[in-house]
């Protein structure tokens, strides 16, 4: 089988001749383990694209996820001063710079080495009753310089590699102008507003992410990080998340054939159900204690007849933390854990962090290599 049949047939709960591979990593880790300019990875379409397919290459991934979108061509005649921190880099912008990601970039940005951007000046949480409604980018169209990394990573896979792209939960939209305190105090105080602002959100996500739909990629991942048991009460995921997920999913699936799977970090084992009812294919994460509370064979129990299930190695007190042979061991306990009965994609439960050192991750593909038909 090749990368995109392997990962297609376990999404599809069908037969692979092994496990496939494919995490996502944290844009730290892309950075510190390629030598790539933090500015030049969020900005430049080659730079990011060349590091994705430099660790694929190295971690023998059989899928690459894009996470980043694609920046104005012209995004360097706005650089006004750049200076080189210990942190990182230092931009100061001409005029706040074109972007419709979730992730601010202010009018002074730090571009950290292990880390996303950081907004220094330029950017600040709105007051809920302040909210223009109107004016919340909705990404009615989606300009072609956002598609550039999808598109490249599509034509350089050349159909050999499954290609996921990424959008995001509607209810990342209301952190994105609150703040993650503001928007669950005005859940509480103002829930009527809040889903106002969700439901601008919702355009964003499913406008985002069907234009990637549409060129051609094989799974999208819904990300959708703020919405674990640590932060919100499974009734407020309820009426906070499900539904506009729910839709979410439908207008992804409208675009074109397309698996569309959940992330969402932490506690999540109360509220496994209600994720997949929102119509998913797939969820990952499913983080498991401490960094969570998942424990995988309940998780396959529970749902794996349903979705497939990619994950879930603990990034930080396995791979960080742990030494190869307990690296090794904890992975095949994973691997026996969720691949009997297909529907399992072997992955970190969350991003692979900044500090992992590359021969840690190599042990996933090694391990996978050895399982066969049989798991």
């Amino acid at each position: 089988m090749t990368p995109r049949q392997r990962v297609a047939a376990a999404m599809a709960h069908q037969p692979v001749d092994r496990v496939p591979v494919m995490c996502q990593m944290a844009i730290g880790h892309i950075c510190l383990n390629t030598g790539s300019s933090p500015v030049e990875l969020w900005h430049d379409t080659a730079t990011y694209v060349d590091a994705l397919f430099a660790l694929h290459q190295r971690y023998e991934f059989d899928g690459i996820l894009v996470s980043v979108p694609g920046s104005p061509p012209d995004w360097r005649d706005w650089v006004a001063d750049q200076e080189t921190t210990p942190e990182g880099v230092l931009i100061s912008w001409q005029a706040p710079l074109e972007n419709h990601s979730p992730y601010p970039l202010g009018t002074r940005t730090l571009y950290r080495r292990d880390d996303l951007p950081e907004p220094l000046s330029g950017h600040s949480p709105a007051a809920l009753d302040q909210i223009d409604l109107e004016a919340i980018d909705v990404l009615a169209r989606v300009p072609e310089w956002m598609l550039a990394p999808v598109r490249e990573v599509l034509r350089r896979s050349g159909g050999e590699l499954s290609v996921h792209g990424e959008t995001f939960s509607p209810f990342d939209k209301l952190v994105e102008l609150l703040g993650i305190e503001a928007a669950m105090l005005g859940l509480m105080d103002d829930p009527g507003r809040c889903h106002a602002v969700l439901e601008r959100g919702l355009e964003y996500a499913a406008n985002w992410g069907a234009a990637q739909v549409r060129c051609g990629i094989d799974a999208i991942k819904i990300s959708s990080p703020y919405v674990g048991g640590g932060l919100l009460s499974r009734r407020f995921y309820g009426e906070f998340v499900v539904p506009y997920e729910r839709r979410l999913v439908e207008r992804l699936h409208a675009a074109g054939p397309v698996r569309v799977y959940t992330h969402t970090c932490g506690a999540i084992g109360d509220r496994l159900e209600d994720m997949v009812s929102t119509g998913i294919d797939g969820l990952e994460c499913l983080d498991p204690p401490p960094l969570g509370n998942v424990e995988l064979e309940d998780a396959k129990r529970r749902i794996g007849g349903r979705v497939f299930i990619k994950g879930n190695v603990d990034s930080v007190n396995t791979l960080l933390k742990k030494r190869p042979a307990e690296i090794e061991a904890d992975v095949r306990r994973t691997m026996a854990a969720g691949a009997p009965g297909g529907g399992f994609i072997l992955s970190t439960a969350c991003s692979i962090a900044p500090g992992v050192p590359p021969e840690h991750v190599q042990i996933l593909a090694a391990v996978a290599r050895e399982s066969g038909p049989g798991w």
